[in-house]
């Protein structure tokens, strides 16, 4: 019993070696999985730079809008001001857009900040709101505006 197994396996062996040139055809079945592998995994990572811009993008807008919103909950609390707006601008010098998507290795720093509300009329409220941006946003008064609403 264990000479057929043998035999046979050294019928197989024997077909191979009579295949003429058998190096170079395993040659180009190595080279086509080699290529096969390469393309699959150089899609992937197009997907994966493309979801993780998008994700990045999200994230910078969503940091924003929540600086936004939490800034014009506190300064609406300063005494003598009121229906306050805050629009945050971002240096975006440090990024690429490409396709309408932000690609950037850092987060953006802030470069201004406009602030509209009422009773900024009165410098004391002015200056408590300059005083409170500057708090929570490490830029100088120069970036920052303080404007009265209508």
């Amino acid at each position: 019993m264990s000479e057929k197994p043998q035999k046979s396996k050294f019928k197989w062996v024997e077909k191979l070696k009579n295949i003429k040139h058998i190096e170079i055809y395993i040659t180009i079945i190595f080279a086509i999985i080699l290529i096969l592998i390469f393309f699959s995994s150089t899609g992937d990572k197009e997907k994966d730079n493309y979801s993780n811009s998008t994700e990045a993008t999200s994230s910078i807008t969503s940091y924003v809008e929540n600086m936004e919103t939490k800034l014009e909950q506190i300064l609406s609390q300063i005494q003598g001001a009121s229906d306050v707006n805050v629009m945050i601008t971002l240096d975006m010098s440090g990024t690429n857009v490409k396709d309408d998507v932000i690609e950037t290795t850092e987060f953006p720093t802030i470069k201004g900040v406009i602030i509209v509300a009422k009773g900024v009329e009165n410098t004391g409220v002015k200056m408590n709101i300059l005083k409170a941006v500057q708090a929570v946003i490490d830029i100088s008064s120069g970036r920052i505006e303080i404007l009265l609403s209508n």
